[in-house]
């Protein structure tokens, strides 16, 4: 199906890729990036569909990782990259941004005892947490230096899950704010401080 989803909002551009196409279709849209490094056909159409927004949000933009293994981009923007099941999502600015889109399930409700406070727990379903979820793998892409605890680092207060909104968070005694967007069963998220 190819992009989905291409805006600029909040000094980020933002675009979404629907993967419905087989690999070799994306590896004739894509066919100078090289992608056999990759062992799993899902990482190869990722990777090429990652590539193939990047290309439209900036082109002829090369990504390089830092030591924390974080991607950037050599012109200096920064970047973030998210995939989950079939939607891959890329994030660029002038700023710092971390990106994350997470496909609404159970999955996310299950584990949440991982990432959301005891005292938040209650009254808790499974889209609500998805999106809480997402807030937090967000900011954890944005501070790309690793050593982050999900439920005493980042703060999230009470909030009723909306189509689309802004949460104002706590990140390590320092506020952000998060956007979101339900797209397709999924929340994208991201952070650009």
């Amino acid at each position: 199906m190819g992009i989905i989803l291409n805006t600029t909002e909040n000094n980020c551009s933002i675009a979404l890729w629907d993967l419905s196409e087989s690999l070799v279709e994306l590896l004739q849209l894509a066919d100078s990036f090289y992608a056999a490094k990759f062992k799993t056909e899902k990482r190869k159409k990722e990777f090429l569909a990652s590539r193939l927004l990047l290309e439209q949000l900036s082109p002829n933009a090369t990504i390089i990782y830092n030591e924390f293994n974080a991607p950037e981009l050599e012109n200096g923007k920064h970047i973030s990259i998210s995939h989950s099941k079939e939607l891959v999502a890329v994030i660029i600015s002038d700023k710092k941004v971390g990106l994350d889109i997470e496909k609404i399930s159970e999955k996310t409700l299950r584990l949440s005892s991982k990432f959301i406070s005891e005292k938040n727990l209650r009254n808790l379903n499974k889209e609500k947490a998805t999106l809480i979820w997402c807030c937090k793998e967000a900011v954890f892409k944005w501070h790309q230096k690793g050593g982050v605890d999900f439920i005493k680092d980042i703060i999230i207060p009470e909030f009723t899950a909306k189509e689309k909104g802004e949460i104002s968070i706590q990140f390590k005694n320092k506020e952000l704010n998060i956007n979101y967007q339900k797209i397709n069963n999924h929340y994208l998220v991201y952070v650009c401080n």
